[in-house]
């Protein structure tokens, strides 16, 4: 009788171990499926999950009246690195100059009007961008602006250092053309 118990319970403990390692190997396949796949990433990033009305999903046009809470609420912004900021900042050419328009402090989970001279990063980007842009586009927006020139990116941070501080948002890469 022992050793029948005995039996049932290593084939329990067999059973419970294969169904833990199948989860996790689930899990790793989610995620890999997830990281390739485009459409799966928008939503990822949080710019591909609107607000939605039955089973229609609502693309929610940007501009400087909501950029602030849209993009506060993105994964994106959310995942940032501890203590890091990064200013946007939006131009223009009307005069034939630049002439800045509005800056964005972005620190995790927070997007704020204003400026700083501190950021770890400064974004520019051309306010005509702004106009088409929705959640639904953000990423082709984005890859677009900087292979049209109209995205700058500073830093005064090593390549070390702006690797090693921000290496937790390589998931983003393919998003932000890098």
């Amino acid at each position: 009788m022992k050793k029948d118990a005995n039996r049932k319970n290593k084939g329990n403990k067999k059973n419970r171990k294969i169904i833990i390692i199948s989860l996790i190997v689930l899990a790793i396949v989610i995620v890999a499926v997830a990281s390739l796949n485009k459409t799966i990433l928008g939503n990822f990033l949080g710019l591909g999950k609107k607000q939605s009305s039955g089973s229609e999903v609502q693309v929610i046009p940007l501009s400087y009246e909501n950029i602030e809470g849209v993009l506060s609420r993105s994964s994106m912004i959310i995942d940032l690195p501890e203590k890091s900021t990064i200013l946007l900042r939006f131009y223009n050419f009307n005069s034939g100059q630049r002439q800045w328009e509005k800056s964005y402090i972005i620190t995790p989970g927070s997007v704020k009007e204003g400026y700083l001279e501190n950021e770890d990063i400064t974004l520019t980007l051309d306010s005509g961008y702004l106009q088409g842009l929705t959640t639904g586009n953000f990423c082709s927006a984005i890859q677009q602006a900087k292979t049209n020139g109209d995205l700058g990116v500073y830093t005064e941070l090593s390549t070390a250092s702006l690797l090693w501080k921000f290496k937790s948002m390589t998931k983003y890469r393919e998003c932000l053309g890098f």
